[in-house]
Order: structure tokens, then sequence, then C-alpha cells
């Protein structure tokens, strides 16, 4: 689990371990199944993607209750002793069923199911939603994105602004899974085997006694390689600056790789940059663009007919601007073989376990949340193993094809219907 010293288990809410010792004084050791479900889709958007998985096996695995740990739950003078002791043996005896990562979802739907004793069960919700939201949120973004991309190259630039380090790599799985090309952030590429990539920051150039000097200066080094920042100062006079040293290096042998630009009129100065390459024998030196891109940008860009070869999309992916949380639940669905549920005024839930089946392959026409049937093609999958990466990219790939037009639209998308049949009132 990433950089996480220790056990897990206190990553929990307070109420989760008083509930819990609840449970164990009044022998309550009856089986229970929580479900997950998120209730609304923020503004603008048509679909989630299903993410988080293999963080969860590894909590799942690691969970347990270290000495550190029980000597803390001591000292809140909260927990009795028999608890505790109870706590120190304590391992999450659970079996879940999921959407498989990269699965689209819509509102309301059951996407993952854990059961068990009703204290395990319970004693999991709070990590399991934190690595499920978020998680969530960044896989639908990243592929929101590529959306709006139209198949031209992202890659991941958001680490500095990221709520935190973790929530950091959970961004930069979720850009691989939606298949961004590359990652700025090295220890997300380190462990998620995913490719590294930067260019330049503006101290760089600030450094330097000229901007032509800095850019000779990166070139020698990282040669093919060496993406050059031209808007530090003027970013017409640095495109030209770019050409004539992407020049000298051509006549060396060597192809530069290309340009970003950070700031200023995006569409008009890589139209600039394009006509001036081009004049200059440079048509291979690629353009990328940065600057608080989210989606909508993205999208604007190319349809007023920006040049672009890549974007790097930092802060407003890493900490989802636009949508910074869902609401994300973890609700007791049947214990002890009676079927549960809240009548709460707008947080109402429907009783009982629960299959989630989907008509319609090469095109999605309908989701149906019935009560469990396991004869059915449900696609909720039991969890016991982690599929690889490239597993999943092919998973979104399929399933973003499969979904109606109307529903990926970046602005205002359809709603895609789903329908709650066989419960009580539904």
């Amino acid at each position: 689990m990433w950089l996480i010293e220790g056990t897990p288990a206190l990553f929990t809410d307070l109420y989760e371990l008083t509930m819990a010792q609840v449970y164990y004084r009044k022998g309550m050791a009856g089986s229970a199944y929580f479900e997950v479900t998120v209730r609304h889709l923020p503004q603008n958007w048509g679909f989630f993607v299903m993410a988080g998985l293999p963080e969860l096996w590894s909590y799942l695995d690691r969970f347990r209750f270290s000495d550190d740990d029980i000597a803390y739950l001591r000292s809140t003078e909260l927990f009795e002793p028999d608890f505790l002791v109870n706590l120190r043996d304590f391992r999450p005896d659970v079996t879940v069923r999921a959407l498989p990562e990269g699965t689209v979802f819509f509102p309301g739907e059951p996407i993952l199911e854990v059961g068990g004793p009703i204290l395990a069960t319970q004693l999991l919700e709070s990590y399991v939603l934190n690595i499920l939201g978020f998680s969530i949120i960044e896989a639908s973004l990243a592929t929101r994105m590529v959306l709006a991309a139209g198949g031209v190259p992202l890659l991941e630039f958001g680490m500095r602004r990221a709520q935190g380090p973790v929530a950091s790599i959970r961004a930069a799985r979720a850009a691989q899974m939606a298949g961004w090309k590359a990652t700025s952030n090295v220890f997300a590429a380190r462990c998620l085997g995913m490719p590294p990539s930067g260019t330049m920051a503006h101290s760089f150039i600030q450094a330097h006694t000229s901007q032509e000097q800095a850019f000779r200066e990166f070139a020698a080094i990282y040669r093919d390689k060496a993406i050059l920042l031209v808007d530090t100062y003027d970013t017409i006079e640095g495109v030209k600056t770019a050409a004539r040293v992407a020049c000298e290096f051509l006549e060396r042998g060597v192809r530069l790789r290309g340009i970003r630009l950070d700031s200023g009129h995006l569409v008009a100065d890589s139209r600039f940059a394009r006509d001036h390459f081009r004049q200059q024998g440079l048509d291979f030196l690629r353009i990328f663009a940065s600057g608080d891109l989210d989606e909508f940008k993205i999208h604007d860009l190319l349809a007023a007919g920006g040049q672009f070869d890549g974007f790097g999309v930092g802060t407003h992916f890493a900490v989802s601007r636009h949508a910074p949380s869902i609401s994300i639940v973890y609700k007791l669905a049947q214990y002890d073989d009676r079927p549960s549920h809240k009548t709460s005024p707008d947080k109402a839930t429907l009783p009982g376990r629960k299959t989630l089946l989907r008509t319609g392959s090469s095109q999605f026409a309908k989701d149906t949340v019935c009560p469990l049937d396991p004869s059915a093609h449900d696609l909720l999958r039991p969890l016991q193993s982690v599929e690889p990466i490239e597993t999943v990219q092919e998973r979104v790939r399929r399933q973003i094809v499969a979904l109606p037009e109307s529903v990926k639209a970046i602005r205002k998308p359809a709603s895609y219907p789903v329908e709650f049949v066989g419960f009580p009132g539904a």
C-alpha cells in the first residue's frame, strides 16, 4: 500500500470501532453484506469508471492491529480490555464482489459488496470509501479528458498540487487506466510501471543569461528527448529561438523532440509554431500544451483549430477541480439473512443483496438492478486477484466505445437508463 508506514487498521473513523465494540460485547456475529453506491453524478458528467481495486486488495491483505495500535486505542479509555485482545488477533475474513476495474457505471448502482461477520465488514467502511471515492473520481475524469482530447496524447503533470502523495499516485494510476501516456511523478512512474515524462521549469530559463543559452544547454544533454519551454518571456520569440536551436542540432544529426506552451493564447501560438516549424524544415517538432487545462479547455482548444501533439494536464485533473468529491456511500443491505434498507429522506436505499445487469454489448442500452440472482450475468464479480493494467486499459477502451455518444458528451450529457426492478415500492 502506497506510503503507509505500519498497518492500516487505524485509518478509520472512530465510530467504526465504537460500533464494533458493541457488536463484540453483545455477541452480534451474524453475516452482514454492505454495498457501495454513488448517489449522484457531478455536473456535466454522464458516467463513472470503477477504480481502486488493487489498493483495496492491498488494504485487506495488510489489515491488522499492531501492538502500537492497541496501545493507542487503550489510551483513549473508550475500549474494554477483552475487546482490545480480540482486535490484536483480528483479520478481515470477508468476501468482496465488485465491478471489474474500468467498468463504467451510473448513480444508484451497486459497485462493490463486502460480506462477512458484521464486526469485520463494519470496520472496513471508512478506508474502503477513501480508496474508492477518489480513485473513481480520477478514473472517470481521466476518461473524460481522453474523450475531450480526441486521440491527442495526454501526460499527467499534477503531483505538485495534488492533495497529498497518496492522492497523486491515485491520480497517476487513473490516468494510466484511461490510456494517458506518461506521468511527471517519478515515484508513481516507478511503482506503476508508467513512463516518466517532463520538460523544464521557467526557473531553468531564468537561471541562464539568455533563453537561447538555456535551450542549447538542455538540448546538448537531452538531444532527441529535449522539449523546450518557450513562453517564459515572449512566446513568439521563444518559438523562433527554439527553431534556431533545433536547426543547429539538426545539422549535427539530432532531432529535438519539441516545445511546450504553458500560457498565453494557446491556439494562436500553436498555429504560429506549426507554420514556423514547417517553414524552417522542422515539421518533426512536436507542440505540447499545458497550463491549467481541463476537459473543457482541451475540447475547446482543439475545436478552435489548435495545433497540438500532446497535453500536459496538472492541477485541474489531480484535484478534480470541478468535482472534488462524490456522494459515495457504504450501506448495510442484509444482516443475518434479513434484508435491510434506509428510508431517510433523499438517502433511501433498497433492501437486500443485488445483481447488476447490462443490456447490449457492442452498444450499451440499459442497466437493470434487481435482487441477487446467482444465475444471471451479474456485472459484480468475486474479487479474487488484481488484474494486469493492460487488461484494465482494454476494458476502459471497450466500455467507452460501447457507451452511447450522447452519454459521453463533455457538456450536458444525456442520462443513461437504469431500472430498479423487483424491490418493494421500486
